[in-house]
């Protein structure tokens, strides 16, 4: 096994919540590598902090594994990390992620950002809430707000 994986799994076998947190996980070249890397995570005795860090860490070296064994481009890299956001957090409509390094920085218009996502969305946002008017009879049983909010978006002229 190569030192690099060796190093990580005694590392793991013992590192608390603050490493694990920081810890940079290895790209398994092997099926054995990946397996001994999440062995190693996942044999040890868990706090409510590290088992946290336990699952991402298991999760990365598996997605490193397969970016590895496929020859994943960045790019396709990128698109699996979000699909494996939208998996995990169930998530059905658009969604992004807003780094809050990026506000120390001028170029980086969070909020420009922001809004530019929203007007994307927007199509999307107005055929959902008619779905919801329609499935609900005009939306019975929505709370009056919800209502009145659905019926905005259902509205949007530019949708």
């Amino acid at each position: 096994m190569r030192d690099e994986i060796t190093n990580a799994i005694e590392f793991l076998r013992t590192a608390d919540e603050a490493a694990m947190r920081d810890f940079k996980s290895p790209w398994p070249e092997s099926i054995d590598e990946l397996a001994a890397l999440i062995t190693a995570v996942t044999n040890r005795e868990h706090g409510y902090g590290t088992c946290v860090y336990a699952m991402s860490i298991a999760a990365e070296c598996a997605f490193n594994y397969v970016a590895y064994t496929e020859g994943c481009t960045g790019f396709q890299a990128s698109m699996a990390d979000l699909d494996v956001v939208r998996r995990t957090r169930s998530l059905k409509g658009p969604f992004a992620l807003i780094d809050g390094n990026d506000l120390l920085y001028p170029q980086h218009d969070i909020r420009g950002r922001i809004e530019e996502l929203i007007s994307k969305w927007q199509p999307w946002a107005k055929k959902e809430a008619q779905k919801l008017l329609d499935s609900n009879g005009n939306g019975h049983g929505a709370h009056p707000d919800v209502k009145a909010h659905w019926q905005k978006l259902a509205e949007v002229a530019n949708a």
